[in-house]
């Protein structure tokens, strides 16, 4: 099956590797250029580093990583000719980025011949080179059934069927990520649950030393005592919650539990005259 292998917005500091890469000696067999006049592989490189300098140059704008290329890896299932893969690659990305300036090149170091094309973010009138979600997703498919037309197979509807497939299967293994997350948060909260009536049985039997250490940590003895009423106040509540009302009030009630007591409750202090 025609396969194509697309990456977009890479990173301006690859850029010059990306080219070394695709046209180093040892797996490039014939390369050639789209809207660019590159006579050698020094040319290439040359305009790939300056390509660099010049994403350099721009602001980001926001962006994370000065981005300046994009990728792609056209696959070929019955061609031997490494020249008429490298036309049929040519004519692609002419037809589908006619005003983008690219560089091409065929590789024999495979089962299967493939041609890699390295593209540039600008095109030859200085505008991005942008692709809409549904450009990019179906850039495949489109390869698939311009080599259909060429050779005569069926690749088009091979690829459709694997995509399908690729969709259920990920729809699942996420409705099966969902499904875990649910126990687990079951899980968590049931724990979290059962923690916090340990610590109330705790608090609840050791009330009277509960209530000295922590009244202990304040300053004096009047804030010591104030503080001793706000803990008691806060256990009769956190009791009366959990004895008298029903549960969908139980945490209504909890969140005041903090509250401080009446003003006339603190001993040793005096009501405000009205």
């Amino acid at each position: 099956m025609a396969i194509l292998v697309y990456k977009t917005n890479c990173n301006a500091a690859a850029s010059v590797a990306n080219v070394s890469y695709i046209l180093r000696a040892s797996a490039c067999h014939e390369w050639s250029s789209h809207n660019l006049e590159l006579q050698s592989r020094t040319d290439a490189l040359s305009y790939a580093e300056r390509r660099q300098w010049e994403e350099d140059l721009r602001p980001l704008n926001g962006a994370a990583q000065r981005r300046n290329h994009q990728r792609m890896e056209l696959s070929f299932v019955s061609e031997s000719n490494p020249q008429r893969a490298l036309e049929i690659a040519e004519s692609f990305v002419k037809r589908k980025f006619p005003e983008a300036r690219a560089i091409l090149a065929v590789h024999t170091n495979t089962e299967n011949l493939h041609v890699h094309v390295w593209l540039d973010n600008r095109t030859i009138n200085n505008k991005k080179v942008h692709l809409s979600n549904s450009q990019y997703k179906n850039l495949g498919d489109h390869w698939a059934k311009f080599t259909d037309r060429i050779y005569g197979t069926n690749h088009a509807e091979q690829f459709q069927a694997k995509r399908l497939q690729n969709i259920a299967e990920r729809q699942e293994l996420q409705a099966h990520s969902r499904s875990t997350e649910i126990v687990r948060t079951q899980n968590t909260g049931w724990k979290i649950k059962k923690e916090r009536e340990q610590e109330y049985e705790q608090r609840t039997i050791n009330r009277g030393e509960y209530i000295t250490a922590a009244a202990s940590r304040t300053i004096n003895e009047s804030a010591r005592t104030i503080h001793e009423a706000t803990i008691n106040r806060q256990f009769e509540l956190e009791a009366f919650s959990r004895e008298v009302l029903e549960p969908s009030r139980r945490n209504v009630v909890e969140r005041n539990v903090a509250r401080s007591p009446a003003i006339e409750d603190y001993p040793g202090r005096a009501t405000p005259s009205r």
